[in-house]
C-alpha cells in the first residue's frame, strides 16, 4: 500500500463526510475512517480526538459549508428560504445527516459558533439577534424533524402515504411568511 497523504484534520473530515454519505453514520468508526485513509486508528485519534469530537467536527464543517453555499441574499427572506433549501439538499444528499446533528453532543462553543454563524447572516438585514436565532433555529428543526422522518424506520411507508418534497416546500413557505407577520407586528408576542 503507498504511503497516504500527510494526514490533517482537513482531510480526516472530508473523508468522513464521504464515509458518512456513501455508508451512512453506522459506519463511521475510528477503525474504518483510518483504514480508508490508509492509516491507524491512533492517527486520527491526535488530529480529531475521540469519535464523539469527530462528529461534533463534521457536523460543524457540514454547517458551514452550507452557510457559505447560501451565501449573501437581498432579503432575509430570501436568505431564509435559500438556507431551508440548502439543509434540505444536504439532508437528501447525505442521508444520515439528520441523525449525525441530532445525536451529537455539542461542547457550548460548538453552539455558540454555529448560532454566531447563522444569526449573523440574518443581522445583516437587520433582524434583531433575538428574531434571528429563532428564525434560524425553526428552519432547522423543521428540516430536521422531516429527514429525520423522511429517512427513518417508516421511510417507505411515509413516502408512501404523503408527498415529502411538497410538504417541504409548502411549510418552508408557511415558516417564512410567519416570520414575515411576525417581524412587521401582524401578530402580538404570543399571537
Amino acid at each position: 500500500m503507498p504511503a497516504p497523504a500527510k494526514l490533517n484534520l482537513d482531510a480526516i473530515l472530508d473523508e468522513a463526510i464521504n464515509l458518512l454519505q456513501s455508508e451512512g453514520l453506522e459506519a463511521i468508526t475510528m477503525r474504518h475512517l483510518a483504514g480508508r485513509l490508509g492509516v491507524e486508528a491512533p492517527s486520527l485519534y491526535r488530529h480529531t480526538g475521540p469519535k464523539p469530537r469527530l462528529l461534533s467536527a463534521m457536523t460543524l464543517r457540514l454547517f458551514r459549508r452550507q452557510l457559505d453555499e447560501v451565501g449573501v441574499r437581498n432579503s432575509w427572506q430570501v436568505w431564509l428560504d435559500a438556507f431551508g433549501r440548502k439543509l434540505w439538499q444536504t439532508q437528501t444528499e447525505i442521508p444520515d445527516c439528520a441523525r449525525l446533528v441530532l445525536s451529537t453532543n455539542f461542547t457550548d462553543a460548538e453552539l455558540a459558533m454555529m448560532t454566531e454563524w447563522a444569526a449573523a447572516a440574518l443581522r445583516n438585514h437587520d433582524i434583531a439577534s433575538e428574531h434571528a436565532l429563532a428564525m434560524m433555529m425553526s428552519v432547522q428543526a423543521f428540516v430536521l424533524g422531516l429527514g429525520g422522518l423522511a429517512d427513518g424506520p417508516n421511510a417507505a411507508q411515509l413516502r408512501d402515504a404523503v408527498p415529502i418534497e411538497t410538504i417541504f416546500e409548502t411549510t418552508l413557505g408557511v415558516l417564512i411568511d410567519g416570520w414575515k407577520a411576525r417581524i412587521e407586528g401582524k401578530y402580538g408576542p404570543n399571537g
